[in-house]
């Protein structure tokens, strides 16, 4: 028992040397044996089958190795060339890929592999009616496989030709039953018009694959674009059950609540989605929660939220939109000064770029200029002017120096 646990199993090349021994003695009973006690899958190895059953007279089964040597001499000669048709293509030889490929398929006609390296190819040449029948041939030899009813639809898609690529992912939907096929469908539905059509191919592949937020997302969208918010709400509402802490999530239910005009629960979500998130993602749903308070005229609110944004953050964009936001609120009430402090804060930053600084400081000087603090106007338009690359910048702030010359200059006159 020991013994048998050891014995390890022979080497193809051994066997063969063996079953050749006995071939060459004419004991052709004991090659068969030999060989067909070690199943090996090789050409050298079912040549030899072939070649002892023939001299035993069993000429069927001769005939059935010599086809598997056939078979398997013609995959792996396929094989070496789609191998050699990838390392071309990589090196961007793409006609001597092509020959090598054709060659491949040829031999082997059924392997998958090979039409999508040929797709891959043409998608890379531009070669776009040889791409679609490389995908086609995929579907024939693949007909399960998601892949080339994905392809083919989304090159349909995007040139808008959407009546053959609903046709195309329908009949992949039916074959393949996936997901991501059912996805597809639901967006070319979408962008067609079709919204129905688009929600119940949506609704498909977020029952085949319901944890998905994509697939949810895009199915709240489809609803919400077609005004119908209390099923979309419906949606978000169960994906926050499948993801209670998800701050996206939760800002699309604050935004669903807003657009259903239910305030309370928007500021609950916004603010719990605030929460629920750390660094850009909190930063991003505090910038949310203030514009929600802008759009209802609660600026104070929305005033103390972009104010704390402008302090702690360490995302330039972040503090520049943020500015933005605010300087729009101390415009729309007369609040120069306020402006004029925050921006001058943040000009101090070392993190703005030279375009960054010169566009912050523009507003900052224009509001110093309708204050009539000319001295510190022109201090901000001078840096502005030695610092910028902006031809246009350059001839705004000129003509703002200018003005404010002629300004000093009565006012001196008086």
């Amino acid at each position: 028992m020991k013994k048998s646990f050891n014995t390890s199993r022979p080497s193809l090349e051994s066997v063969l040397d063996r079953a050749r021994s006995y071939i060459k003695a004419k004991n052709f009973k004991r090659a068969v044996e030999e060989l067909e006690r070690h199943k090996f899958h090789s050409v050298d190895y079912y040549l030899l089958l072939a070649e002892a059953y023939e001299a035993l007279g069993d000429s069927e089964k001769a005939e059935s190795y010599f086809e598997e040597a056939r078979f398997l001499d013609t995959e792996l000669r396929s094989k070496e060339l789609l191998e050699k048709g990838i390392t071309l293509a990589l090196m961007k030889n793409y006609r001597a890929a092509e020959k090598e490929l054709l060659e491949s398929a040829k031999l082997n006609p059924f392997n998958g592999e090979v039409y999508k390296e040929l797709y891959r190819l043409y998608r890379e040449t531009s070669n776009h009616k040889k791409m679609v029948e490389a995908l086609k041939n995929l579907m024939t030899v693949e007909p399960h496989s998601p892949f080339p009813y994905l392809e083919l639809g989304r090159y349909y898609y995007v040139r808008r030709r959407y009546s053959k690529a609903v046709d195309v992912l329908k009949q992949g939907a039916e074959i393949t039953g996936d997901a991501a096929v059912y996805f597809q469908l639901g967006k070319v539905f979408a962008e067609w018009g079709k919204t129905e059509e688009a929600v119940e191919a949506l609704k498909q592949a977020c029952m085949l694959d319901y944890k998905n937020l994509e697939y949810r997302h895009k199915l709240a969208e489809v609803l919400v674009n077609s005004e119908d918010y209390d099923r979309a709400l419906e949606v978000i509402l169960n994906t926050l059950n499948l993801y209670p802490d998800s701050p996206y999530v939760l800002q699309n239910a604050a935004a669903l609540y807003d657009l259903i005009g239910n305030e309370e629960l928007a500021e609950h979500y916004y603010r719990k989605a605030i929460a629920c998130s750390e660094g850009f993602v909190a930063e991003e749903s505090k910038k949310l929660l203030a514009e929600f308070f802008i759009e209802k005229g609660r600026y104070d609110q929305a005033e103390e939220i972009l104010r704390e944004i402008v302090e702690t953050t360490e995302n330039v964009w972040v503090l520049l939109d943020a500015f933005t936001e605010l300087a729009l609120i101390f415009v729309d009430q007369g609040r120069l000064s306020d402006l004029i402090e925050v921006g001058m804060k943040i000009l101090e930053s070392e993190e703005l770029s030279e375009e960054e600084f010169c566009e912050l400081a523009e507003v900052v000087a224009d509001a110093f200029f309708e204050e009539k603090r000319y001295k510190e106007a022109l201090e901000l338009y001078s840096t502005i002017l030695s610092t910028t690359t902006e031809q246009k910048v350059a001839a705004r702030v000129k003509e703002r120096i200018e003005e404010i010359k002629e300004i000093t200059s009565l006012e001196e006159m008086i």
